[in-house]
């Protein structure tokens, strides 16, 4: 059965790819004529355009992987819809099982190479979007020196109940600028705050520079006068953890986002059970795309319209079924980061109840 594989599998990836780079090339039109004004302004150059939207690639990927998916399934189960050929297919004794299995199998590929880029590539390559978008895009002093490497605005929950923001940090110098922590105390009042000039990172220590630190009382209020600190060496997560943590939470891997959960665990009940519901989104969001590819084969198996009838109705059907798949996963999102629903349940319970009516419908 390797000819038959072979041939649906080819039906499927070229319409499949097709459908990303159209959707690749439409986000980036759409998002280039959104900054057209700061682009044209700050006189952006092509080869940092450039490098900006290569760097979004991989998010257009994982956000329209499933619609593709989608489409390309409904249009090659269509077009040998159109032909006839799954009838004949059945009349030599193939059974629709069999026939849908290159789909299962190209879906859990998929699934498997999305997982891989939002575990490997996207962290690393947001964090450089977002890089040139602070600077150029963004950013007016069009002369400012930019690293490639630096990550801006860094806000992350520390250990012992600590908030610390940064506003830049090089990983190739060890250095942090523009430094506030807060401590808090058990009521998660701050109890002190320190802003600080500079860190940098020596013999696996951070020493501080130009530190005013104050104490504060219950209610916000300073108490005594500041301390000041010319240098002095002060806790602060470890470079690994201020890339990896730093991140925003939506593109962190699985792994990342897990271990800053554990930092926040003293923190806020509805805090946790947000970020436990996105920690599950890192999985759920993958097999997208094989469920997708279930539940439309199920629908495309019983359409029966011939000629270019066909190319309508599978277009219709990919809006109609994607429209509400992504309505009911947003909702059931929505439900569990408000506490309604159990974490695991509101990211995972869309794929289970359509995965479950494509296995139906084939079956039927």
């Amino acid at each position: 059965m390797k000819i038959l594989d072979k041939y649906i599998a080819k039906y499927f990836i070229l319409p499949f790819l097709y459908c990303l780079l159209v959707f690749i090339v439409l986000y980036i039109i759409i998002d280039l004529f959104g900054h057209l004004d700061e682009i044209l302004k700050q006189n952006i150059r092509m080869g940092i355009l450039w490098e900006y939207y290569i760097s979004m690639i991989p998010l257009i990927i994982m956000q329209t992987a499933p619609v593709a998916s989608l489409i390309s399934a409904i249009y090659v189960l269509g077009t040998l819809n159109k032909y006839g050929e799954i009838t004949a297919m059945r009349a030599a004794g193939i059974s629709i099982h069999r026939i849908l299995m290159p789909f299962i199998y190209i879906g859990l590929a998929i699934t498997i190479l999305i997982f891989g880029l939002s575990e490997k590539i996207l962290p690393e390559s947001m964090r450089k979007a977002e890089s040139i978008k602070e600077n150029y895009i963004d950013n007016a002093d069009t002369n400012k020196a930019f690293n490639k490497k630096a990550i801006f605005n860094i806000a992350l929950y520390g250990k012992n109940n600590r908030l610390i923001f940064i506003d830049n940090y090089d990983p190739s110098s060890s250095i942090a600028t523009g430094i506030t922590i807060l401590e808090q105390d058990k009521k998660y009042n701050v109890a002190l705050k320190i802003n600080a000039h500079e860190a940098k990172w020596l013999d696996g220590k951070w020493l501080f520079s130009n530190i005013l630190m104050y104490r504060l009382d219950d209610k916000g209020m300073v108490m005594g006068s500041p301390e000041f600190f010319e240098e002095k060496i002060m806790s602060m997560e470890k470079p690994k953890d201020l890339i990896s943590k730093g991140t925003n939470y939506e593109y962190m891997s699985f792994l990342d986002l897990r271990n800053y959960i554990k930092n926040f665990s003293e923190a806020s009940p509805k805090l946790i059970t947000r970020l436990s519901v996105d920690l599950h989104q890192k999985i759920s969001i993958p097999f997208a795309s094989l469920v997708v590819i279930l539940i439309g084969s199920g629908f495309a198996l019983r359409a029966r319209q011939r000629g270019k009838a066909t190319a309508l109705l599978g277009i219709g059907m990919s809006i109609v079924i994607g429209f509400i798949y992504y309505a009911f996963m947003a909702s059931c999102i929505a439900l569990g980061k408000s506490g309604a629903l159990p974490a695991f349940l509101s990211a995972h319970l869309a794929n289970i109840l359509f995965g479950s009516a494509g296995i139906f419908l084939i079956r039927n």
